[in-house]
């Protein structure tokens, strides 16, 4: 950091540029009677791009954490920030920059108006250092993605998504509650003031916390909703839901639950982590594998991506897990903005034919071996740095992989002779290519491990359409047989909340 006070300045305005861009917008408005919204989103874009990379640049490598308050009071709201927080920004900055290329999927003043109070909530999440803002920030980023949900009038999602998110953060409220109650301070660090009358009641407010990032995070049994949700916006929205909203569930975990556990000993919150993410990598890929919406196996593709990060925090790796986050953001950003670029009839299930130029289907076939993490795709070799360690888990990886490549080739791909600008795409591919230029970790070395990934890659590109013909009948298994509805889906986030307190009872406390 060569220059803190202008780390601290920018710290400081990165959230509230966004919140500075509306009030310049209503004014205009009510005093102007003009509209400058698009003209404000893009330089918000510009400006939140430029600084967040000087962010990455001057955090990037250095160790502890960098923290400053507002004012010298003594519960001034603080603000942090660290090299692990760099990943989390660059999976924010990518769909933020790569909205210049869908603006038109703003439409209207008030669309746009809302969208900045989104941008607002998401990076004030990324620089928060107590929990009182963390919430504050975390219902802003909520609240606006209710409405952006809803742009083109699939209201029920935009409903299911708002009562799922308010059980969260009711969750994480309660949690909050409770932490005031025993004493502590609302900063990150809340773990270090332990004592022996309020350690007991710190892991009751781990169980709470951590219960509600589960639900954000969309672990299994409370991970149908994503598909629902992020499946029924524009895919403007859909790309910042699945590249960066979903992922501030990790955040929340990680900063406010993994790393006080650790300062408390309480492990066990890793081994039931550990158990959650191995489900959440295998269930919903099975589900996904008889969805017959392109759009929706898009979307549902990311809890597959919940589940592995799940279970490399679990092991402590976080520097990879994150890194996997920054490349999810990447291709998932391509998947849903490429996907106005196809042709996918979504009112005729027995086709399953999606159609698009050459250089779309090409494009696709790119963010499809991104997703699933076959070679040469950057996810390779991050499951590998993984595997490689915990050989165990190959067999759930593999069969996981095996069902969501399968999800995206049941479907038959056609060529129509379209002609199109390259300037997207030219855009993407150097985005790939720096990718693999910054990549943080050594290339694993392609050995024989190759030929199994290989086989798996054929066997569910020759197989995929010809089981889920055969199987036709399981097309709706996720909905017709486990979440039939909401209140079933509410059901298991109980569940999912008793089954977690039973456990860590039983392990920590039995």
């Amino acid at each position: 950091m060569s220059d803190s006070t202008l780390v601290r300045s920018v710290l400081l305005f990165f959230p509230l540029f966004p919140l500075i861009g509306n009030f310049l917008v209503l004014t205009a408005k009510y005093a102007l009677k003009r509209d400058i919204s698009l003209f404000m989103v893009v330089s918000i874009i510009l400006l939140q791009t430029a600084t967040g990379l000087l962010l990455i640049r001057s955090f990037a490598g250095t160790e502890g954490m960098y923290v400053t308050a507002v004012s010298e009071w003594q519960y001034s709201i603080v603000f942090a920030f660290d090299a692990y927080r760099t990943y989390f920004l660059a999976a924010y900055l990518i769909p933020l920059f790569f909205t210049l290329f869908r603006l038109h999927l703003l439409p209207g003043q008030n669309v746009r108006i809302i969208f900045l109070f989104y941008l607002a909530g998401c990076s004030g999440l990324l620089v928060t250092g107590d929990l009182f803002t963390f919430y504050v920030f975390y219902e802003v980023m909520i609240m606006a993605a209710y409405v952006l949900i809803g742009i083109k009038g699939k209201y029920y999602a935009s409903i299911k998504y708002m009562i799922i998110g308010a059980s969260s953060s009711a969750l994480f409220l309660a949690g909050v509650i409770l932490l005031y109650a025993s004493g502590v301070y609302f900063d990150f660090g809340f773990a270090r003031e332990a004592t022996a009358y309020n350690e007991y009641n710190l892991h009751l407010v781990l169980l709470l916390f951590s219960t509600a990032f589960f639900v954000k995070g969309a672990f299994f049994p409370v991970s149908s909703w994503v598909s629902t949700c992020h499946s029924a916006t524009n895919a403007l929205i859909s790309a910042f839901l699945s590249a960066f909203t979903i992922f501030t569930g990790i955040f929340g975990l990680y900063n406010l639950v993994l790393l006080p556990a650790d300062a408390l000993g309480m492990t066990a919150i890793f081994d039931f982590l550990r158990l959650l993410a191995v489900v959440t990598m295998l269930v919903p890929a099975l589900f996904l594998f008889f969805e017959p919406h392109l759009k929706r196996v898009i979307a549902g593709t990311t809890v597959f991506t919940i589940g592995f990060i799940g279970l490399m925090l679990s092991y402590r790796m976080y520097e990879v897990a994150f890194a996997y986050i920054v490349v999810h953001g990447l291709y998932k950003t391509l998947l849903f903005l490429l996907y106005d670029n196809l042709n996918y009839d979504e009112t005729n299930q027995d086709a399953l034919v999606v159609s698009g130029s050459r250089k779309a289907l090409i494009t696709a076939v790119l963010g499809i071996v991104f997703t699933t993490g076959f070679f040469p795709a950057l996810t390779y070799f991050l499951k590998y740095q993984f595997v490689g360690s915990f050989d165990g888990y190959r067999l759930v990886v593999y069969v996981s992989m095996f069902l969501v490549l399968g999800a995206f080739f049941k479907f038959r791909y056609t060529v129509r002779p379209i002609r199109e600008g390259m300037l997207f795409y030219a855009t993407f591919g150097v985005a790939f290519l720096l990718f693999y230029i910054l990549f943080p970790f050594p290339f694993t070395r392609v050995g024989f491990t190759f030929l199994i990934d290989l086989t798996v890659m054929a066997a569910a590109i020759l197989t995929a359409r010809r089981l889920f013909m055969a199987f036709s009948g399981l097309a709706r298994l996720d909905t017709r047989f486990v979440f039939r509805n909401l209140n079933y889906e509410l059901l298991y986030l109980v569940l999912l909340f008793f089954g977690e307190m039973v456990y860590l009872q039983l392990v920590v406390f039995g």
